[in-house]
């Protein structure tokens, strides 16, 4: 079941989950749910009886939470969710915690760099005013070790990725200055791999 505080939603919400419960699972199956007849569920359709929290709530209940942006549209899924209010202000200590929470999932937290990259990366640009410059970036020992001993996650063990990331370090990477107008050439680089061998070299601790 979705967790959202039905009663939040109003007449309007509750009208359009219930016209896509009886599209998407028949109309047999929603007269069950509700357990009303035929005469009360066309008086509900035409908005001549609400809905109340309680058959809200059951129909909810059989609402997968993909299923919701399609039943009330994206802008109203996140009003019903309490992340933006009716007025159109944006609930900011929701969204902080929900980043906090993506921080720590990987996959979206490559999500949020994609969409700050694809979105803001001028802006990034500007805010790095301290951008580290005359730091030439070079293939050593040191940094051989942290992928195969400290990066988190899944060290490389393996010695032909070991190998190929050198490789691909070498013709694109080494000797380069750390500029931004490296991190975009990386960045839009048809090769993948490049971009996570990069990341890794950013982030040991110590270059």
């Amino acid at each position: 079941m979705v967790s959202i505080d039905v009663s939040k939603l109003s007449n309007e919400y509750r009208l359009l989950l219930l016209r896509y419960v009886v599209k998407r699972y028949g109309r047999n199956r929603v007269l069950s749910i509700l357990n009303i007849s035929r005469s009360t569920l066309y008086r509900i359709e035409k908005g001549l009886v609400g809905l109340d929290d309680a058959k809200t709530r059951r129909l909810l209940g059989i609402v997968r939470p993909e299923e919701l942006r399609d039943a009330l549209g994206f802008k109203r899924l996140l009003e019903a969710l309490g992340i933006v209010k009716p007025n159109g202000a944006i609930n900011y200590s929701l969204i902080m915690e929900i980043l906090k929470l993506a921080s720590g999932d990987e996959y979206l937290k490559q999500l949020m760099i994609k969409l700050v990259l694809d979105n803001f990366r001028e802006d990034v640009k500007k805010a790095i005013g301290l951008f580290p410059y005359n730091i030439v970036m070079h293939w050593d020992e040191g940094f051989e070790e942290f992928l195969t001993e400290h990066k988190k996650r899944r060290t490389v063990k393996d010695p032909e990725t070991l190998k190929y990331y050198r490789n691909l370090f070498m013709k694109y990477l080494e000797g380069k200055e750390l500029t931004p107008k490296l991190i975009d050439y990386v960045v839009n680089h048809r090769n993948k791999w490049l971009r996570n061998v990069f990341r890794h070299y950013i982030s040991v601790p110590i270059l």
